[in-house]
């Protein structure tokens, strides 16, 4: 495992006495020192299985002897695959079984995928065949796409029907009266004329003709 992988030790320059992995004191258990600082350990126990737990190398190994290279899906003894098909010709034969020509035929797998919130704890781990691990990859990933898509389909609808609402909104808006607004004018009477007959002038200070 490469350098960039291994799981970083948050107190790795604690002095002695100090856990490197929670950062708490170690204290005796036992003894006439009970309760004291024990100076000899830099790690709690528990805390060892933590990061053991967390290191990929350890829980790869953990799983093999655990499960013993059998697949936890189709049941294969991906070990006796191998004793079988060596020597001239196994890479034909493991790839006509479905399997990579590679030294390990099993992949450690997780049974609540990472991008799901799954963990790295020993109880999530199991053991699946080349060909095993490889539909249930793609499995995940279809199920992963049709979720997305539901989820795309799900925005539209609601964005639909907010535009919807809104332009019902606008239309009752548009068909009922203003409240309080000023009545319209009434419509002006046409205004008669006088008609001027001979000899008749308009004095510009009088509203009405006069005879000159």
């Amino acid at each position: 495992m490469t350098a960039h992988r291994r799981p970083p030790i948050p107190f790795s320059e604690a002095p002695r006495g100090t856990c490197r992995w929670c950062g708490a004191t170690i204290l005796y258990e036992d003894g006439t020192k009970r309760g004291q600082l024990d100076r000899r350990r830099r790690w709690h126990p528990v805390c060892v299985d933590r990061y053991m737990e967390s290191d990929p190398r350890e829980a790869r190994r953990r799983v093999r002897r655990r499960d013993r290279g059998i697949c936890a899906q189709c049941g294969v003894d991906t070990y006796a695959i191998r004793r079988r098909h060596r020597g001239r010709g196994a890479t034909k034969q493991l790839r006509e079984l479905g399997f990579k020509p590679r030294k390990s035929l099993w992949e450690l797998d997780h049974v609540v995928p990472l991008i799901e919130g799954g963990g790295h704890e020993i109880s999530n781990l199991q053991t699946l065949c080349t060909p095993c691990h490889k539909r249930k990859t793609a499995q995940e990933a279809a199920a992963r796409r049709e979720s997305r898509r539901e989820r795309e389909e799900e925005g539209l609808l609601a964005r639909a029907e907010q535009a919807l609402a809104r332009s019902q909104g606008l239309l009752a808006a548009l068909e009922q009266p203003a409240g309080g607004a000023p009545d319209a004018p009434a419509a002006r009477a046409p205004r008669r004329r006088a008609r001027r007959g001979p000899g008749v002038t308009r004095d510009p200070s009088s509203a009405t003709p006069r005879r000159s």
